[in-house]
C-alpha cells in the first residue's frame, strides 16, 4: 500500500469543528519554506532544484478567497478560493486533514469555472450539499486576495515526482499588502519520504526556514486582524482495527504536529502558552518514543528522543520566566506587586531575562537543526522505518491490535507511578521529580490511548491534579532559584520584593505538601479505566 495516499483518519490538535465535515479526500502534501528575494535567487540556482527541462514561463496568479460574513468556512477549517491564471478561472476547495497526518497535509479539489465568482454547485452534488450545510444559506463574500508571480519546475527523482514553486507576491486586504516570498515543494507522485528528504537538504543548503502557515491562513488573519493561537493536544481517533504498527505512527505524528503547530504563535505573538504547549508536545513525543522503544527496539527512536529533549531544554528558560511572572503578576502575590517600586525594579529585570530567553527559543525553532529534526522524523514515519530494525517475534508484534499494547503499557506505567509515589510528602525534591516524570508518562499514555477504553476522564483528572501539585512545588523551588539570578542585577531597590517572594515561597512549600497528600490519595483511589 502506498502510505503517502493513506486516508486513515486520526485525532487533531486544533479545535474540532462543531460537526465533522464529510468530503471525499484528495490529498495535497506540500512543504513550504519562507525566504527573501536573495534566498529565492539562490533557490532558483541551486543544483538541488535543477532540472534538465527549461523553466515554465513565470505566471501571474490572482487568487480571491471567499467566506460568509460570519466566517463559517474558516470555522470548519475550510478554504474556498477562485484563481485566475492566463485568463482561465479555477475554483479550489481545501480543507484540513487531521494534524496527526502531519502539518504538511491537506485535502483539496479544483474545478474550472467561468469567472472569479464562486459557484459551489460546480463541485458536484455531494460537495455542494456539504458546503451548503456549512454556510446555511448565507452569502459568500470576498475576504482577501493573493497576487503571486510563480515559476514552476518538476523534479523527477528516483522514487518520486516533486513540483517546485518559486513564489513572490502579496496578500492583499483592501489597501493593506503583506509581502511573501516562498519556495513550495509538492509531492505529485511517488514516495512521501523523498519529499521530506529533499526538504532536509534544502534547509541545510539555503537560507530558508519552514513556513507552517498557509497563504490562506495569513490572509484570513490579516483580514480579521487576528494572530495565531497556541494549539493544545486533542484525543486521538484510531481506526477500529488499528494495529501496534499504526499506533506508532499516529501517536508520534500527533505529538510532532502539535509541536510544529505552535511555531506561528511563538513567532507572531510570543504568547506564553505557545512555549508551554511546545514543551508539552515535546514531552508527549519523548514519552511515546520511550515506551515504543521498550517494546520495539530501534536506534532511531533514541536519536529522535535526544533531539526532542534538546529542543525542550532550550525552551525551558522561557517557560520558567513565564511561570515566575505569572506567580508575581497573576497569582497570589498580585496585591504586593501593585504596591511599590521594589516590585517594579524586580519585574523590570525579570522581563529582560524573559525576553532574552524568548529570543533564544525563537533562534532554536528557526535553526536548521530543528527543521531537520521535524522533517527527518516525518520521513521516518512515512517509511515506517522501525520495521527494518525488528525481526522475528518483535516484527510479528506490529500486527497485534493496538488496544492490547495500550492496556499493557498503561498497566506498567500505573504500577511504576504507584511505586515511586509511596510516602510522597516525605520525599526529597529529587525523588519528587522522579514521581513527576512517572506521572507525566502515565498521563500522556492515558491521553494517547483513551480512545480504546471508556471512562478515562476521572483517572486522567486525578493524575493531572497530582501533577499540578508537584508542579506547584517545582514552581516554588524554581522561583527561589530565579530570584538568586536576578537579585544582584535588580539592585537594592528590589530587596523588599525579593523578601516578600521568598517568604511566600516558604509558606507555599507547607501548603503544597498538604495538597500533595490529598492529591495522592485521590490518585490511588482512581479506577484504572483500561482494566
Amino acid at each position: 500500500m502506498d502510505r503517502s495516499l493513506s486516508t486513515k483518519r486520526t485525532g487533531v490538535t486544533l479545535p474540532i469543528p462543531r460537526e465533522a465535515v464529510k468530503l471525499p479526500t484528495g490529498r495535497e502534501l506540500e512543504i513550504k519554506f519562507k525566504t527573501d528575494a536573495a534566498g529565492l535567487k539562490l533557490a532558483l540556482r541551486s543544483e538541488l532544484l535543477a532540472t534538465y527541462a527549461a523553466d515554465a514561463p513565470r505566471r501571474t496568479l490572482r487568487s480571491v478567497y471567499f467566506d460568509t460574513p460570519a466566517g463559517d468556512l474558516r470555522k470548519q477549517r475550510m478554504v474556498l478560493r477562485v484563481r485566475k491564471v492566463r485568463g482561465t478561472h479555477f475554483m479550489g476547495l481545501k480543507w484540513a486533514r487531521p494534524l496527526a497526518e502531519g502539518p504538511f497535509s491537506r485535502s483539496e479539489m479544483e474545478v474550472r469555472v467561468p469567472s472569479l465568482d464562486p459557484n459551489i454547485t460546480l463541485f458536484g452534488e455531494e460537495i455542494a450539499a456539504e458546503l451548503s450545510r456549512v454556510i446555511e444559506g448565507r452569502s459568500l463574500e470576498q475576504k482577501f486576495e493573493t497576487q503571486i508571480k510563480r515559476r514552476l519546475r518538476c523534479l523527477n527523482l528516483e522514487r518520486s515526482m516533486i513540483e517546485v514553486a518559486f513564489d513572490e507576491g502579496f496578500v492583499v486586504v483592501g489597501d493593506r499588502r503583506q509581502p511573501l516570498t516562498e519556495v513550495e515543494l509538492e509531492l505529485k507522485a511517488g514516495e512521501e519520504a523523498a519529499l521530506y528528504e529533499l526538504a532536509v537538504r534544502l534547509a541545510d543548503a539555503l537560507p530558508m526556514r519552514l513556513e507552517i502557515m498557509s497563504k490562506a491562513e495569513r490572509g484570513f488573519m490579516l483580514a480579521a486582524d487576528d494572530r495565531p493561537l497556541p494549539v493544545r493536544a486533542a484525543a486521538l481517533q484510531f481506526p477500529t482495527d488499528a494495529t501496534l504498527d499504526d499506533a506508532v505512527e499516529m501517536v508520534i505524528a500527533s505529538a510532532l504536529a502539535q509541536f510544529v503547530a505552535n511555531w506561528p504563535a511563538l513567532a507572531e505573538t510570543h504568547h506564553r502558552e505557545s512555549i508551554h504547549q511546545m514543551r508539552v508536545a515535546l514531552r508527549r513525543l519523548h514519552t511515546a518514543l520511550v515506551f515504543f522503544d521498550r517494546f520495539l527496539p530501534c536506534a532511531e527512536f533514541g536519536i529522535f528522543r535526544a533531539e526532542a529533549k534538546r529542543v525542550a531544554s532550550a525552551l525551558a528558560p522561557a517557560r520558567n520566566w513565564d511561570a515566575f511572572r505569572e506567580l508575581v503578576e497573576d497569582g497570589p502575590l498580585t496585591r504586593y506587586a501593585q504596591e511599590g517600586e521594589s516590585f517594579e525594579a524586580l519585574l523590570t529585570t525579570v522581563e529582560e531575562r524573559r525576553l532574552a530567553a524568548y529570543a533564544i527559543a525563537q533562534e532554536v525553532i528557526n535553526d536548521p537543526s530543528t527543521t531537520r529534526f521535524v522533517l527527518n522524523l516525518r520521513a521516518f514515519l512515512a517509511r515506517r522505518a522501525w520495521r527494518s530494525a525488528l525481526s522475528g517475534a518483535e516484527l510479528l508484534r506490529l500486527t497485534e491490535p493496538a488496544r492490547l499494547f495500550a492496556r499493557e503499557t498503561l498497566e506498567r506505567l500505573h504500577k511504576r507511578a504507584l511505586k515511586r509515589g509511596r510516602q510522597l510528602s516525605q520525599k526529597a525534591p529529587e525523588e519528587r521529580h522522579k514521581v513527576r516524570i512517572a506521572l507525566k508518562h502515565i498521563r500522556y499514555a492515558a491521553e494517547f490511548f483513551s480512545f480504546f477504553f471508556g471512562g478515562a476522564r476521572p483517572y486522567i483528572r486525578a493524575v493531572a491534579q497530582l501533577q499540578d501539585g508537584l508542579g506547584a512545588f517545582n514552581d516554588v523551588a524554581s522561583a527561589t532559584y530565579l530570584l538568586r539570578d536576578v537579585e544582584a542585577a535588580a539592585g537594592p531597590q528590589a530587596a523588599k520584593a525579593t523578601g516578600i517572594i521568598l517568604g511566600w515561597c516558604g509558606r507555599g512549600m507547607v501548603i503544597t505538601d498538604d495538597n500533595l497528600r490529598k492529591a495522592w490519595k485521590s490518585f490511588t483511589r482512581a479506577r484504572p479505566f483500561w482494566r
